[in-house]
């Protein structure tokens, strides 16, 4: 069996971005569930950034950091909208 190593060059953000997808990608698939941004959460509530803030800040919403970075599942933020009584006000979680 023979090993074949094939060198590339990429820049760093390009490295960073594939690993960042990988890594998403994988988490998601063992977790079965999907990992969301501030960014995914908002578009998925139809709501602004200051809303899930706050939301975020009262304990509505469970999140997670790493690093700087927060995620969410998707998974509990149904379901903590559910509980919060504040799931039949969003449109979009049909």
């Amino acid at each position: 069996m023979q090993t074949e190593i094939v060198l590339i060059s990429i820049s760093r953000e390009d490295l960073q971005s594939l690993i960042r997808d990988a890594v998403r990608s994988e988490f998601s698939k063992k977790r079965g569930k999907e990992i969301l941004n501030a960014n995914d959460v908002c578009e998925l509530l139809d709501i602004h950034i200051s809303t899930l803030n706050k939301w975020k800040t009262e304990g509505i919403l469970p999140y997670r950091r790493l690093g700087k970075r927060i995620f969410f599942n998707r998974e509990e933020v149904l379901s903590s909208l559910k509980e919060a009584g504040s799931y039949n006000k969003i449109k979009v979680l049909k």
